[in-house]
C-alpha cells in the first residue's frame, strides 16, 4: 500500500480509501487519549506512523489515525495495560470538532479513530 500526503490532511496515511468512507466530521463534547506528558504535546498526537511505532500489516489506514476514547474508564484500563503509561503517562481530557477532521467510532466499545 501507498503511503503518501492525502491532500486533505498534512500527516502521511494510504492514498487510496483514507479516511474509509464510513469516517464523518462530528462534534464529541469529550474523548479521552494516553500521553506521557502533562500538558500534552503535538508529539502525544501522534499517530503510529508518524511516531515510527510498529502497527499490523494491512492496517496503515488506522495506523495513520489518532486513538481516542469516548469513556474515561476505557482510557484508564489501557493506560494499565501499556508498561510505558502505566509508569510515566497521563490522560488528557478534550473535544473534537467536527472542523478539525474525521472520525470513525467503534460499535464494541468507546474507541475513536481520528483523521
Amino acid at each position: 500500500m501507498t503511503i503518501g500526503n492525502n491532500s486533505l490532511y498534512k500527516s502521511p496515511m494510504p492514498i487510496l480509501n483514507c479516511p474509509p468512507l464510513e469516517a464523518h466530521d462530528k462534534d464529541i463534547e469529550e474523548v479521552y487519549r494516553l500521553t506521557l506528558n502533562n500538558p500534552p504535546t503535538d508529539e502525544d498526537f501522534l499517530s503510529h506512523i508518524e511516531a515510527n511505532k510498529q502497527y499490523p500489516p494491512g492496517k496503515e489506514c488506522v495506523a495513520s489515525s489518532v486513538s481516542v476514547y469516548k469513556n474515561k474508564d476505557d482510557a484508564e484500563k489501557l493506560k494499565k495495560k501499556i508498561p510505558a503509561y502505566k509508569r510515566h503517562g497521563f490522560i488528557a481530557v478534550g473535544p473534537i470538532m467536527a472542523k478539525s477532521g474525521v472520525v470513525l467510532e467503534s460499535t464494541l466499545s468507546s474507541h475513536v479513530d481520528w483523521w
